[in-house]
């Protein structure tokens, strides 16, 4: 039975949590370069998941610009060609959407990983916090028992009024995929529209 639910796996693999490194040693014993070993290996996810970040925010912006431009010039073409503009602006659009998922998923991954490695260096150099006081604050790690010295992922961000607070609940990879949903059926339209014009 998985120590974590559905909702905290975030696409994590099963044997993961079962034959991770950080299950087959004891925190307790880390040595100094198995300790190095680790934070090492927690860098580098890290770093991955902000490359993956990077590539995520800079594609987004190059196909909105894309988008933009298609938009604005479309109608000088005729209805012919802008309907093949448009048909090829929605299967770039599906694309994007998997892209999308695909950044996300990779992104939880890197973080997943420099959690786990971050949580067994937390054992060895400082032990374990109690777990039952820290199990209901929304920063806390599973299995660390103490708030973490990094953020890896902000569950619950700072509100100033409770409208802020409703919308700091959605994660920024849903509103990633319900932006790009918002502009796929905006695509479709016009793909409709420049269709009826071709046959009509």
């Amino acid at each position: 039975m998985s120590k974590y639910s559905n909702n905290q796996r975030d696409h994590r693999d099963r044997d993961v949590e079962s034959y991770g490194l950080w299950n087959l040693v004891n925190p307790e014993d880390l040595t100094s370069e198995q300790i190095a070993f680790l934070s090492q290996c927690m860098t580098e996810n890290l770093e991955h998941a902000r490359h993956v970040e990077n590539e995520r925010l800079t594609f987004n912006s190059i196909f909105l610009a894309l988008i933009a431009g298609a938009l604005a010039f479309a109608n000088a073409f005729s209805s012919v060609v802008a309907f093949g503009l448009y048909t090829a602006l929605t299967m770039a659009g599906f694309l994007s959407i998997v892209l999308t998922i695909r950044w996300n998923n990779a992104f939880d991954r890197h973080l997943f990983y420099a959690q786990k490695c971050y949580t067994m260096i937390h054992g060895s150099l400082f032990g374990r916090g109690n777990a039952e006081e820290t199990r209901l604050i929304p920063e806390a790690v599973p299995g660390l028992g103490t708030l973490p010295m990094y953020c890896f992922k902000i569950h619950k961000p700072i509100a100033r009024c409770s409208m802020e607070n409703r919308l700091f609940k959605i994660r920024t990879n849903k509103l990633y995929i319900s932006f790009y949903l918002l502009i796929q059926l905006l695509l479709i339209a016009c793909t409709v529209s420049a269709f009826v014009k071709v046959v009509g």
